[in-house]
């Protein structure tokens, strides 16, 4: 009996950890870890499965007749020695002992494993915690470093209306052409108003990221500045160039290939008067006007803030955007 429940325990472990990973798969939860959809969403499914396929066949044979480990010479003649019955009683008396506890032993190791796995899985936030985004935001005070990825550069690459005039045209209408084309041309608010829309108040519906890297486009700056913008992120107190205690910080999440390399990247905003009451982590869209500021050498995007409404955490959101 106490090998069977070493069995059913063992599946039981199986079960659990096979279970965890179906679950993550069909809830959606995997995608939350990484960039995109991929063979790992797949290969966890599979091993789920296979888990639980281990698990139903152990549970299914684990009620077959172990064999015994070890073997018994009977002595049926009445002569048999006292001593000896003595002895084989002393020991199975002790192999029972034993097994008793093999078994409390498999229990308390399968508690232990068991625990902290359905504990984590049904509890965590699948989000990163306020420890550690105040952690990770030593780089609040820094501008743009190096080049601004794709997704969320506003300077138009290509301006596919533009075409290339060559016959007729001076060497300068020529070249002018070549770069408008290549969109080399100024930056303007009509390329913006293609990349970007507006809300039923004409306010830019602009990311936290990708304000965050106008800091290193001038011509963008000159375009986006001034402009009425709405924004969305999780907020967080100031603690630089916060004199007068007007400021926060709003953040989102940027993730390049997975949960490992996720960094909180943010932006200013300033309230005309002392900072409303609001949640930190809390989600909120805020409203207001894009200025520029020069923090040593970087130019940092400072959001002129006129109205902080709480909102939804959008979907997918806690490990960050996607670059």
């Amino acid at each position: 009996m106490s090998q069977r429940l070493i069995i059913i325990l063992q599946s039981i472990v199986l079960f659990v950890f096979g279970s965890i990973f179906i679950w993550f798969y069909i809830f959606g939860r995997i995608e939350k870890y990484l960039t995109s959809a991929g063979s790992f969403q797949t290969q966890a499914l599979l091993a789920g499965l296979f888990l639980c396929v281990i698990s139903a066949f152990l549970l299914l044979t684990s009620s077959k007749k172990v064999s015994c480990s070890h073997d018994h010479d009977h002595d049926h003649d009445h002569d048999h020695d006292h001593d000896h019955d003595h002895d084989h009683n002393h020991n199975h008396n002790h192999n029972h002992d034993h097994s008793e506890i093999t078994v409390g032993g498999i229990v308390l190791t399968s508690m232990i494993v068991l625990v902290p796995v359905i504990i984590s899985a049904l509890y965590t936030p699948d989000a990163y915690s306020k420890n550690w985004v105040q952690n990770n935001s030593s780089g609040w005070g820094k501008g743009v470093i190096g080049e601004t990825p794709e997704s969320f550069n506003l300077k138009k690459q290509v301006n596919d209306k533009q075409s290339i005039k060559i016959e007729g045209e001076s060497d300068e209408a020529k070249s002018k052409s070549v770069a408008d084309a290549a969109g080399w041309g100024p930056y303007t608010i009509d390329d913006l108003k293609q990349q970007v829309d507006q809300n039923k108040d004409g306010e830019f519906l602009m990311d936290v990221i990708s304000i965050f890297y106008t800091g290193g486009a001038e011509e963008v700056q000159g375009v986006v500045k001034g402009l009425p913008v709405e924004t969305m992120g999780q907020v967080m107190p100031e603690t630089m160039h916060n004199s007068a205690g007007k400021r926060i910080r709003i953040f989102r999440l940027m993730m390049n290939c997975c949960i490992a390399d996720a960094r909180p990247v943010s932006i200013p905003v300033e309230f005309s008067e002392l900072v409303p009451d609001y949640k930190e982590m809390g989600w909120y869209k805020i409203h207001g006007v894009m200025d520029y500021e020069k923090w040593d050498e970087f130019t940092i995007p400072v959001l002129k803030a006129q109205k902080m409404v709480p909102t939804e955490e959008p979907p997918e959101s806690a490990f960050g955007q996607r670059q």
